[in-house]
């Protein structure tokens, strides 16, 4: 479990670090609203975790067929989807958060999140 909490850590640092940065480039060079960059920047972040996850993360499930698989996570991805996008929402457009810090704060809700349903879902 300590390995796998590692792992998923390390994978989960070089996601985050995908989004945030997409998400500054939407936001502050193509000027898109931060609901939407957050939505897409999330979305592209999803995927390479998702890859990263499967081979590092959460090894070898034989009783899980592949189609399984990757509709426990995506339907899970889009709970965390629906998170983040609920509390950027909430902490940018109704407390004026900014939205550099309003992402730190739903990125740790995300990440709790994922990593109790995947282990959940996903190692069953």
């Amino acid at each position: 479990m300590i390995k796998k909490i590692v792992n998923f850590g390390l994978v989960g640092v070089v996601a985050t670090a995908i989004e945030y940065v997409l998400l500054i480039i939407l936001k502050e060079i193509f000027k898109i609203d931060v609901l939407i960059a957050s939505g897409i920047a999330f979305t592209i972040s999803l995927l390479f975790n998702y890859i990263l996850s499967i081979k590092y993360v959460f090894i070898d499930k034989k009783e899980m067929s592949k189609t399984k698989e990757m509709a426990g996570f995506f339907i899970t991805a889009l709970i965390g989807l629906g998170i983040n996008q609920l509390m950027m929402y909430v902490l940018v457009d109704m407390v004026n958060i900014y939205y550099l810090f309003a992402k730190v704060v739903s990125t740790g809700t995300v990440m709790i999140w994922n990593f109790v349903s995947r282990h959940v879902f996903l190692e069953r």
